[in-house]
């Protein structure tokens, strides 16, 4: 296996499958003849009044349903790139859609998993349970996380890996957006690397006459003896739908790849509720109230043995909806939401008790201008209000308010018959109020710097206020009925948050001690692309250059005099006492990138020259990044390996509701990396060999990552009207390997079984 991961044979293997699909697209056309000239590429127009023509004259992809861009689900049409539902062959952002069946063929664990192999997004795992999403190079508190459409960043949100995507329930979702690049118009600070939107199963559905029903889902895993279950049940009439689930889990130590063995500990358990009840108003409006509890009440991290971790997450909201309403305001749209996260971890010598609980509201409209021009534009605030503890140490961290107001607009405008422009604006102003506790309640650490005159109470009194104005332009040209040329630049930025300014204490390799006069973060990003799409293919490519000015940058740095904090009161600096200092790069932080993606139903003859039933289809992709922060001459520190994805399905017929069963195999390759940034090289537990072990030596022997080529195979049989069968072996080789960023081996040979059931 190791001779097909250099970087020439990755690049190779995959741009082979991808030139192969457009070579036999290109040769298909001209047998099968263009479409209609006459058809009109997408333009904006008011929506139309059957659910049919809303979703668009998408065309059939590899899973049977209308797929436009590869990685979309066309038929259902994206909403996070524009908040309006759309094709993703018709917008200038790069988007990728994780659609529900997908889900459940490829038995993710968690909502990061389900987005693995995906081009310009990287998941790391901090531990089995934990893991997070690398968009473009960015991550952590430089993308924005939405659940329906809801933010979930808060101000105490960090840099480097979080459990956004883990507390949520990955049974309950019916698709996942990606808008890869920036979304700061739309959806405000953080929003560098892009959006993540997680949407769940709860679509409402008014039905004529009343109706009782649900469905049942489990799983098995043999890697980690994951025990996965989730009920539903409903009611629907032509005034009502209400709907309840729950979820359990039961996930067990991860067997790592051949040698590697049980990785203890780092398994967890997890309990989820969900609930939900619509009412139609009129035949245009309605008004939806939800509520989600996530729980788990233990988690382990692998690197950190005496780490004990339970999350609880609620959310409550409204939500009323209009469409169709005849004025200037043609849809409406108004959400107010109360979210409470709460996480404690317990560790050897230091805890951490946090709460953050966001009260949200949100107003959005949609006009349209003429036949040509649609406006979607809204107000949106919401206020974090942040406490956070060491119960172990009995001290308190200052406590803190975020308040944020904003207002946007997009204008999508079709200038020409073939030509759209996209124009966004946005401003937002941040408020950050500190509310420093009694000193004898501060950490002794801060109470001697204090004393010192290192530090003063009033630098932990915090009234900081900032405005942001940003905003993005996009153009779509259609080269021909079936092929766009797309081109964005678009401005995001990030203000200097609650754990920027006056993050106190332990995280995975250092300590992090308060800063000042932090400047916002800001960047620009340039892209261009490719898209086209038939009957038979789609194949999108992108380029992107990304530049952040200011960016906030977290270094070693001295504290009191210190280089480090005695935590365990050893007398000496431990792996994981280093201090780490906040800071503006003095130069800038650049990112250039290459995402590629294609998928192809080979021709009938071709299939039945192998089987006597069924349609083949190829897929793949390839992405590749470069990046550098020019004030510190370190390669970017979310940088991923080159990786390219090639798969090969069976389906019984092109159409999803029709096909009784499908097969899968890919192949998943990543090349070497070794550029890393010196600081992390040495301290991370992801370049070690053992990473619980900081004595064991860097992995690869210079703490460089060797690359590595995995196998997994799927399949699945209907078994009725109402049952599905999945079936899976993940890491067919039991290839031991570890991805970048992660301090955990990946899981060896697993066997997967699925079963799903309505009634």
């Amino acid at each position: 296996m190791r001779g097909l991961t250099s970087p020439l044979r990755v690049c190779i293997l995959t741009g082979s499958l991808l030139v192969g699909c457009e070579a036999l697209a290109f040769a298909s056309h001209q047998v099968s003849g263009s479409a209609d000239p006459g058809a009109d590429p997408g333009v904006v127009a008011r929506p139309a009044t059957d659910s049919a023509e809303v979703a668009g004259a998408g065309v059939v992809g590899r899973d049977g349903r209308q797929a436009a861009t590869p990685g979309t689900d066309a038929s259902e049409t994206v909403v996070t790139a524009t908040r309006h539902p759309e094709r993703p062959f018709d917008i200038p952002l790069a988007v990728t859609v994780v659609p529900r069946e997908e889900l459940r063929e490829q038995s993710a664990r968690t909502a990061a998993e389900a987005l693995r192999r995906k081009p310009g997004i990287w998941v790391q795992k901090t531990g089995h349970l934990g893991g997070a999403p690398i968009l473009r190079g960015f991550m952590g508190n430089r993308v924005t996380y939405l659940f329906d459409g809801i933010r979930r960043n808060t101000a105490g949100l960090f840099a480097g890996p979080n459990s956004y995507l883990q507390n949520i329930d990955a049974l309950d979702i019916d698709r996942i957006e990606v808008v890869r690049g920036p979304g700061s118009v739309l959806y405000g600070s953080d929003a560098i690397g892009g959006v993540i939107n997680v949407i769940s199963n709860e679509v409402p559905r008014f039905a004529p006459e009343p109706s009782l029903g649900g469905n049942l889902y489990t799983r098995y895993g043999s890697a980690d003896q994951e025990w996965s279950s989730r009920v539903e049940s409903y009611y629907s009439d032509g005034d009502v739908f209400a709907h309840i689930g729950g979820t359990s889990r039961e996930i067990g130590d991860v067997e790592g790849g051949q040698g590697v063995g049980v990785q203890s500990p780092s398994g967890w358990r997890e309990r989820d509720l969900d609930a939900q009840l619509d009412l139609r108003i009129d035949a245009k409006s309605s008004v939806e109230l939800f509520l989600q509890s996530f729980s788990r009440p233990r988690g382990y991290r692998y690197d950190r043995p005496n780490w004990v971790q339970s999350n609880d997450r609620d959310l409550y909201g409204a939500r009323y909806r209009a469409e169709d309403l005849g004025g200037f305001v043609s849809e409406l749209e108004v959400t107010g939401y109360f979210h409470d996260q709460e996480d404690f971890i317990d560790e050897k010598f230091f805890d951490s008790d946090s709460d953050e609980e966001t009260l949200g509201f949100e107003v959005q409209a949609t006009s349209y201008v003429g036949s040509d021009v649609r406006l979607i534009y809204g107000l949106h605030v919401h206020r974090d209000q942040i406490e956070k503890s060491n119960p172990q140490a009995g001290t308190v961290d200052p406590d803190v308010e975020w308040i944020n107001p904003a207002a946007y607009v997009l204008s999508e405008w079709q200038a020409t018959e073939r030509l759209r422009l996209d124009l966004g604006l946005r401003w937002d102003s941040f408020t950050l109020d500190s509310s420093a506790p009694q000193l004898g309640q501060l950490d002794p650490v801060l109470q001697t710097a204090i004393g010192n005159g290192a530090l003063s109470l009033n630098d932990l009194e915090l009234n900081e206020s900032d405005q942001a104005v940003t905003g993005g332009f996009g153009a779509v040209y259609a080269l021909t009925d079936h092929t766009n040329l797309v081109a964005h630049v678009g401005r995001a930025f990030r203000a200097p948050n609650k754990n920027d300014l006056l993050s106190f204490g332990q995280f995975t390799f250092g300590f992090n001690v308060p800063a000042t006069n932090l400047e916002p973060e800001s960047s620009w990003t340039y892209e261009l692309g490719v898209r086209t799409e038939d009957e038979d293919y789609s194949a999108a490519a992108t380029g992107f250059y990304t530049e952040v000015d200011n960016a906030i940058v977290s270094a070693p740095g001295t504290f009191d005099g210190s280089t480090f904090v005695d935590v365990d009161g050893s007398g000496f600096e431990d792996p994981g006492e280093a201090v780490y200092v906040k800071g503006n790069s003095d130069g800038t932080v650049r990112a250039t990138g290459v995402e590629v993606e294609a998928r192809r139903w080979l021709p009938r003859d071709w299939s039945r020259a192998v089987v006597d039933e069924g349609e083949f289809s190829c897929y793949g992709n390839f992405a590749w990044i470069y990046g550098e922060d020019s004030g510190s001459g370190e390669p970017l520190d979310r940088a991923y390996p080159a990786n390219g994805l090639v798969g090969l399905r069976l389906d019984e017929t092109r159409e999803a509701s029709e096909s009784r069963w499908w097969l899968e195999a890919e192949l998943w390759l990543v090349r070497k990396f070794d550029r890393i940034p010196s600081n992390r090289k040495t301290s991370d537990p992801a370049f070690f060999v053992d990473p619980q072990d900081p004595s064991s030596g860097l992995i690869g022997g210079d703490g460089s990552l060797p690359g590595f080529g995995v196998v997994n195979l799927r399949g699945g049989r209907r078994l009725g009207k109402h049952s599905t069968l999945y079936v899976g072996v993940e890491n067919v080789g039991d290839k031991a390997y570890r991805v970048k960023d992660s301090r955990i081996d990946a899981p060896g040979i697993n066997f997967v079984l699925g079963i799903s059931a309505s009634f």
